[in-house]
């Protein structure tokens, strides 16, 4: 009991500070079950529905048009993915709701089926340690700790990655307890490349974790997904980072080794539109074209707000830049990923001489990236596992 005043304001802090820190990863694991059995239900209508052909590719949409607005048709197609991409997610996801609503109980209607024989079967279950060794005898995250230690927002940052790169960064998160911020900047900063093409992965993971920033309980609760799921307004929590200054040095050098043409002449220029500034990522005057080269790096899924960021930069250039005997500005959009509809549509209305590509520093070996893998299981399990778990409980509880 309190016998001062301060000790007062300590104590009552420090419950709110305990239960705070609780609801926030209650919640996150509500996102993250709820997204993983609506993919599921989806799909198992998809295959098994009686009435299935009736809605066919409208599926989503109806599903949209019936469902409470939190559920828009990307989010169902992102559910969908969701299920698709982690169905070894099934056990930890049942036995979640189990605990939390009860197994007899009607809230969570059709809970049994759910799949977990098909799940187990890629993923045998093991105990806490976060690698496991699937039947092929290839490294998987445990299916538990995607649950319990990573948010929505995390799995969404790698669902799209192919099965080695998805564990690579699932187990880094996860051992390094990354912020959502942390585990996007890795992936664009091509953490997995650097970690397969260096002499020394083990210094370099020893360097990137003890830069790294760690996730707070009160950062996981601004993701977006989470306000859509409490069915509050969405909006962007996170703002787009700036880019890594390594990926910019990079690319700078991979354009001037490009051969004859290129010159330089700035980075992060900067454009007075009206009272507000911009800025390109990279300027080039390519001096045989006789024409500026403007490159928009970007670390993300191609958008069609960032071909008109760079159209405007283009228009911006040819009004205001161009010489005389100058050709008009060539514009290079370079993103992680390009959809090809995406990129279908955005030259309907941008620049004939805007280009957009893909970006991806090659990868290295599989076997290098398992073997790495691996070795930093091993390492983990061994005199820093206790000091990692001890971060984990106090982010987690």
């Amino acid at each position: 009991m309190a016998k001062d005043f301060e000790s007062l304001v300590n104590l009552i802090q420090s419950v709110s500070d305990v239960f705070k820190q609780h609801a926030f990863v209650v919640i996150n694991r509500n996102v993250t079950a709820r997204a993983w059995l609506t993919g599921y239900y989806i799909v198992e209508y998809e295959q098994n529905g009686e009435d299935r052909a009736k809605y066919g590719d409208k599926l989503l949409k109806s599903l949209s048009d019936k469902l409470d607005n939190s559920f828009s048709v990307d989010t169902l197609k992102r559910n969908r993915k969701f299920y698709q991409v982690f169905p070894e997610m099934a056990r930890p996801v049942y036995e979640y709701i189990s605990g939390e609503f009860g197994k007899g109980e009607s809230a969570i209607p059709q809970l049994p089926p759910l799949g977990i024989e098909k799940g187990e079967s890629l993923i045998p279950q093991s105990s806490d340690d976060i690698l496991v060794i699937d039947k092929d005898n290839n490294p998987r995250v445990n299916p538990k700790l995607l649950l319990d230690r990573l948010s929505y927002t995390h799995l969404l940052q790698i669902l799209y990655l192919d099965d080695l790169q998805r564990t690579f960064y699932a187990y880094e998160a996860i051992r390094g307890t990354w912020s959502v911020r942390e585990l996007k900047r890795q992936i664009d900063s091509q953490y997995y490349s650097r970690a397969g093409w260096s002499g020394k992965p083990e210094l370099l993971s020893e360097i990137t974790h003890g830069r790294a920033a760690k996730m707070t309980a009160r950062e996981s609760i601004r993701s977006p997904y989470v306000f859509e799921f409490l069915g509050l307004a969405t909006k962007d929590v996170w703002e787009e980072s700036d880019l890594e200054q390594g990926i910019i040095d990079h690319l700078q050098e991979f354009i001037l080794e490009m051969g004859l043409g290129f010159c330089f002449e700035a980075r992060q220029k900067k454009l007075l539109i009206d009272d507000v500034y911009y800025k390109v990522d990279l300027v080039f005057y390519h001096r045989i074209l006789k024409c500026h080269v403007l490159v928009e790096l970007k670390d993300d899924r191609l958008e069609y707000t960032d071909a008109a960021q760079l159209n405007l930069y283009m228009a911006y250039y040819r009004k205001n830049i161009m010489q005389p005997d100058d050709n008009p500005p060539v514009g290079i959009l370079m993103c992680t990923e390009v959809g090809q509809e995406m990129a279908e549509y955005i030259t309907s209305f941008t620049d004939p001489q805007l280009f957009i590509s893909k970006y991806q520093i090659q990868l290295p070996p599989k076997e290098k990236i398992t073997e790495f893998l691996k070795n930093e299981n091993k390492e983990y399990g061994g005199t820093n596992k206790k000091q990692c778990t001890a971060d984990l409980n106090t982010t987690f509880g």
